[in-house]
């Protein structure tokens, strides 16, 4: 059954990425297996929703991007989740809940009862950076390491051991890491597991929280995550995986080309709640600071980057009709309505209006600021989060795609 739902082949064109050959181009694997898109709804456009890393701060945020399309009773129509670290966790939630959600024809109160309130209370009450470190005896078991009692913590207090296998057929989840070896995203879907250059192997038994685990690994802390499996094109070497923001901290690399070569066919979400870069002085120990600066510049150029590019396809699609439909926001962007086209400005001010205020720019700072971390959140700065995400996709769809929304726009109901 597996097998004849996942078409064969693979990617042929060569794509450049430095250092894998000499001649600067990676040789994609041909062999195997390849990931399937899941059919689109009745109604068009399909969703893709892109969440990025950022800790807890970004699951939160995820949280409300989610929580806003089932108010505005488009979460039926999400076909695509695309996550890294802290947004693979707010993804994870949502797979894990689907099925409940899916009975309950994706209702606000079934999303806020099985994923929201799940999310705020356990980030509210413990701390998983804490409940690692009291497992921290078991490394003593030399076979055992840091990513997997993350695996465990994650399978206790939310996924109760679940496959990949068992995830819903209907929207295709990609959670994201990174694979040391090969320089590129590895991808643990529900039926394969894979990167370009190794190929992809059917996922099997992979665990959703190992999936997890491996794409929020932080480098350094984390060890790189090997999978004990044979690829079509490994060639004997084994996969150090690590967090998907090392690669693409957006997660909008595994569907951005998806999303263009069918631009009628889909709309992307993607919300950036990553770390906010400042202009600073950075401490006192020489090697540490460097290397750890250096990561930090390297970081905000690559998401820059990345964002700039998706946000040149978005901007295309509104002159041409060509590129990429959709919308891209970070925490603390902001969407004044004075620069748009007169149909924009009319979508902002409606989205304006009738209960749904912005919060101030001091309290969207302080949330851009929070830490990102594994650490318990306030309360009040997990709600607010979550608001923020949920204000943020509503005011960008509401400016730029108007007709994808119901007549009446959604409004905040505080549920948690």
């Amino acid at each position: 059954m597996l097998r004849s739902r996942v078409a064969r082949g693979g990617v042929v064109n060569p794509a450049e990425a430095a250092g894998t050959t000499v001649r600067g181009t990676i040789q994609r694997c041909d062999k195997g297996l390849k990931p399937c898109e899941p059919e689109l709804p009745a109604i068009k456009p399909a969703f893709i929703v892109a969440l990025s890393g950022g800790g807890l701060r970004a699951t939160l945020s995820a949280v409300g991007v989610l929580r806003f399309l089932a108010d505005a009773e488009l979460l039926d129509r999400v076909t695509i989740v695309s996550s890294v670290s802290g947004g693979s966790i707010a993804s994870g939630l949502l797979a894990h809940a689907y099925p409940e959600l899916e009975a309950a024809a994706f209702s606000t109160e079934s999303f806020v009862r099985n994923v929201e309130r799940v999310a705020v209370r356990t980030i509210t009450s413990r701390s998983m950076t804490y409940a690692m470190a009291r497992n921290l005896w078991r490394l003593l078991d030399l076979k055992t390491t840091t990513t997997d009692i993350f695996t465990n913590v994650l399978d206790r207090w939310y996924f109760c051991d679940q496959k990949l296998t068992s995830l819903p057929e209907r929207c295709r989840f990609i959670f994201n890491a990174t694979n040391l070896t090969t320089g590129q995203r590895f991808g643990f879907e529900r039926e394969v597991l894979g990167d370009e250059v190794f190929g992809y192997v059917e996922s099997g038994d992979t665990r959703l929280a190992l999936a997890i685990a491996c794409s929020a690994s932080v480098p350094g802390f984390y060890p790189a995550h090997t999978i004990d499996r044979s690829f079509p094109c490994d060639k004997g070497l084994k996969t150090g995986l690590v967090d998907g923001g090392v690669y693409d901290n957006t997660a909008t690399k595994a569907v951005e080309d998806l999303a263009q070569e069918h631009p009628d066919d889909y709309c992307v979400v993607a919300l950036n709640a990553g770390g906010v870069f400042r202009v600073k002085q950075y401490g006192y120990v020489l090697l540490l600071r460097d290397l750890l600066r250096s990561e930090s510049v390297l970081y905000n150029v690559a998401t820059t980057d990345r964002m700039q590019d998706l946000l040149r396809r978005l901007i295309e699609f509104e002159t041409t009709g060509k590129g990429v439909r959709g919308v891209q926001f970070a925490l603390g962007m902001s969407l004044d309505g004075s620069k748009r086209t007169t149909a924009q400005r009319a979508g902002y001010d409606e989205w304006c209006r009738d209960a749904r205020p912005e919060q101030s720019p001091e309290l969207v700072k302080h949330l851009s600021n929070l830490s990102t971390s594994l650490s318990r959140f306030s309360l009040g700065d997990a709600r607010q989060l979550v608001y923020r995400g949920w204000w943020l996709t509503g005011a960008s769809l509401s400016t730029f795609h108007r007709a994808l929304l119901p007549s009446t726009l959604p409004r905040w109901v505080a549920r948690t």
